[in-house]
């Protein structure tokens, strides 16, 4: 799902464009003799504070004109009344947001979590923001490895209107889903289709990590840990926590065990998705096996080594 700011923003875009055209009229009707501040005051005679603007400025004659703090007053309360339209409006999109993370808190990504990102993309169709917005949506099915719905969604999103970023994201996510899938032919041509964008973004860590993890699906170890490195220090901590995982994961394969678990402390404190933690609880598993096995065998070894000055 977007961020709630993304989504409010036409709407503060709006109110923006109706506050400044009520104080442009509000300020130039008396100089343009369309109406007089005390007839204004009649109406609403609490705008009346008495402080009137008259003589000269820097050179510059000022005809008697009553516009006084009650005036003030009235255009401070059209900018607050539009500010808090926005608030109101923007928290009521939060509201949805930490609904979810709550459902997806207590049920992982259930059913119910997943239609509160499918109302919202209904919501959003025919906008600017609805390609977007189910950019989100397939990444969160991926998450939840729906992996068939992601691709769906993916297959019939309009990338017309994406910017740089979302396009490059677009192919990455593409990449992604069809390596978990084993699909390793269709997950190269989707990154060099997203290479002309990934070459224009400054943090390059979600084009870089799928190439890495295409390496590592390709058992090209070397490549990858390559690939790896430089994004465990990159600022996109969803990325750094996958590099993470991934490089533990080549490090318990070459039975580097003391460095798959100086990574795993290293993520520790970074946060995670809902997936990133199923997957570490996984990777804590390997590791503690890993050290088991080495406990046994040292076990072996010894009872092996006192049987022998035994005899």
């Amino acid at each position: 799902m977007i961020k709630a700011r993304l989504e409010a923003k036409n709407l503060r875009l709006w109110l923006l464009c109706i506050t400044v055209f009520l104080w442009g009229v509000i300020i130039a009707a008396p100089f343009l003799g369309l109406v007089d501040y005390s007839f204004i005051y009649e109406l609403v005679p609490s705008l009346d504070l008495g402080l009137k603007v008259e003589g000269t400025i820097l050179g510059i004659t000022i005809p008697k004109t009553e516009i006084n703090l009650g005036v003030i007053c009235l255009l401070a309360l059209i900018g607050l009344i539009a500010h808090l339209v926005y608030v109101i409006v923007l928290n009521i999109y939060r509201a949805q947001r930490h609904k979810a993370a709550k459902i997806l808190r207590r049920d992982g990504y259930s059913r119910e979590y997943f239609e509160i990102f499918e109302r919202k993309s209904k919501h959003l169709k025919g906008t600017a923001l609805a390609s977007t917005n189910d950019l989100c949506l397939a990444k969160e099915y991926c998450d939840g490895r729906r992996y068939e719905n992601a691709l769906e969604i993916l297959r019939n999103i309009d990338i017309d209107n994406f910017d740089v970023k979302d396009a490059s994201r677009y192919y990455s996510l593409y990449a992604y889903i069809f390596i978990l899938l084993g699909n390793l032919k269709n997950a190269r041509f989707a990154l060099d289709l997203g290479v002309p964008f990934a070459e224009k973004l400054k943090d390059r860590s979600e084009p870089d990590f799928v190439n890495s993890l295409l390496a590592y699906a390709e058992h090209d170890y070397d490549a990858a840990l390559e690939g790896f490195k430089p994004i465990l220090s990159s600022k996109n901590t969803e990325m750094r926590v996958w590099s993470g995982m991934y490089t533990g994961l080549i490090y318990l394969r070459r039975h580097q065990k003391d460095e798959a678990r100086a990574i795993v402390v290293s993520l520790s404190k970074c946060k995670k998705t809902a997936r990133q933690s199923e997957d570490m609880l996984k990777l804590l598993k390997k590791l503690e096996q890993a050290y088991a096995i080495e406990a046994q065998e040292q076990a072996e070894e010894t009872a092996q080594f006192l049987s022998a000055t035994v005899n």
